[in-house]
């Protein structure tokens, strides 16, 4: 009986200091919060090639549906306000000026990639693909709450053979909008090796993650997806319009 009595006062210590904190604690956990971005250094052939990159930044709205935009410089670090739900997509398309071309994204996941101490998210060449796979789904109306989104990312740097922008990120988003997903759903796109025709000096195609190829009279580029690419004269920063199909490409100046 003596220990049961001993309680009370405890509880009552207790809960007079939770009415006293309950304030605090709920201006600490609002339904939004302010976080620095920081943006990664472009590869370095892009710095040579695209001396005045910019980059356009989407990021989810508070309290609304949708995604916010802004333009910034590469040394800019804004401040954007974030909703507090997981797994939300902060991305970072780098702009080409002059031909008002875009690149694949950098990115970031909330709450993954934020700092707490320092109220930052830094974004990554890495997690690019990862943040449009989750972009692309939230835009859908999917919430993405519940899934496994830490795990995706590694999975898919784990399995893209050193570029995650190769995935069919196609299948991986219609899997996971109609909550099939598996993990061997995440595997490389179809694709070709090329031998184009082409001035001589460095070439290289959109992806982050591709360095550029020397060509002497003909360029070599092994293992290019299926699609629509974008292909860079290095020296000159011309760009051509590359269609790759199963049977044939096209070439074209963009």
């Amino acid at each position: 009986m003596k220990n049961r009595f001993r309680i009370v006062p405890v509880l009552g210590t207790l809960t007079v200091l939770w009415h006293l904190l309950l304030p605090l604690a709920c201006s600490l956990y609002g339904h939004s919060l302010p976080l620095t971005v920081r943006l990664p250094r472009p590869p370095r052939h892009w710095q040579t090639t695209f001396p005045e990159l910019r980059y356009r930044i989407v990021y989810p709205i508070p309290d609304r549906d949708g995604f916010a935009e802004l333009f910034v410089d590469q040394e800019t670090q804004p401040v954007i306000e974030l909703p507090k739900i997981l797994h939300l997509p902060v991305l970072a398309y780098p702009v080409v000026s002059v031909k008002s071309l875009e690149l694949p994204p950098a990115g970031a996941i909330y709450p993954t990639d934020c700092d707490s101490q320092s109220s930052g998210l830094t974004l990554s060449w890495e997690s690019g693909a990862v943040a449009e796979v989750l972009y692309r789904l939230w835009i859908r109306g999917v919430n993405c709450s519940s899934i496994n989104a830490p795990r995706l990312g590694t999975e898919m740097v784990e399995r893209c053979q050193g570029d995650p922008w190769s995935l069919d990120l196609n299948l991986i988003c219609s899997q996971l909008a109609s909550r099939d997903f598996q993990v061997t759903d995440i595997h490389l796109s179809p694709y070709r090796d090329l031998l184009l025709e082409s001035n001589s000096g460095n070439w290289f195609l959109e992806s982050p993650f591709r360095t550029p190829v020397e060509a002497k009279g003909c360029l070599h580029l092994e293992r290019v997806p299926l699609g629509t690419h974008l292909l860079f004269d290095g020296a000159t920063g011309s760009c051509f319009f590359l269609l790759v199909e199963a049977r044939t490409e096209l070439l074209s100046l963009r």
